[in-house]
């Protein structure tokens, strides 16, 4: 339960983000809290989000409420996080350390890590790809289509896009038919590629590695 509510965001755009697979929505304030929760929930260790989680005293008559708190469900300790763009006069001054103070050792207290995420681990080429993937991931599957493109990736091991693509539909004409099938299974874990770089044609598909085995 958030201990502080969202208000309206005169300066801000602020919203709700739903996170999915049965996750809770999570509320933000501005559009770099949005990116931060877009990364969130496609990490599929991410078993929740909550927003404005816990009110720290950092000094006599004054508190401090981090952001948000990140669960995971592999073993990683969960994080309590301040979303701040780096040029932030308040950060830069150092203005912000004493209440930063507070939340690590308040966060070491219960096992947790407290972090501070600015834009420079939040707007990356995995964002960007996340972002041109959301609208593909709940378009229906294709279950014929898919048995294909997995019999060819058990068969011939990874695959580029474009030669993955024309191989499930029998060449270049049909590939504009394979794509939404295939960007959809990227999006939803059931094909893996690498999202720490810009996403194109000749992006390398292979199964997860869980089922690559089966």
């Amino acid at each position: 339960m958030p201990v502080r509510k969202i208000g309206l965001c005169y300066r801000s755009v602020g919203g709700r983000v739903p996170m999915g697979g049965g996750r809770r929505g999570v509320n933000v304030e501005s559009t770099l809290e949005r990116d931060f929760v877009l990364l969130s929930q496609f990490d599929g260790a991410v078993t929740g989000i909550e927003e404005q989680p816990v009110r720290i005293l950092w000094a006599p008559g004054r508190s401090y409420v981090p952001d948000f708190l990140v669960t995971y469900g592999d073993g990683r300790p969960n994080d309590l996080v301040e979303v701040k763009y780096s040029t932030d006069k308040a950060l830069l001054a150092g203005a912000l350390e004493g209440r930063f103070a507070a939340a690590r050792a308040y966060a070491a207290d219960q096992g947790w890590r407290f972090r501070v995420v600015t834009e420079r681990e939040i707007r990356t080429p995995r964002l960007a790809n996340i972002r041109f993937l959301l609208p593909f991931r709940d378009r229906p599957v294709n279950p014929g289509l898919m048995v294909r493109i997995h019999a060819l990736l058990q068969a011939q091991g990874a695959l580029g896009v474009a030669v993955l693509a024309d191989l499930a539909e029998g060449g270049p004409e049909r590939r504009a038919h394979v794509l939404p099938t295939l960007w959809r299974a990227v999006a939803r874990g059931e094909l893996a590629a690498d999202l720490e770089q810009p996403l194109t044609m000749l992006s390398i598909l292979d199964l997860p590695t869980e089922r690559a085995g089966a």
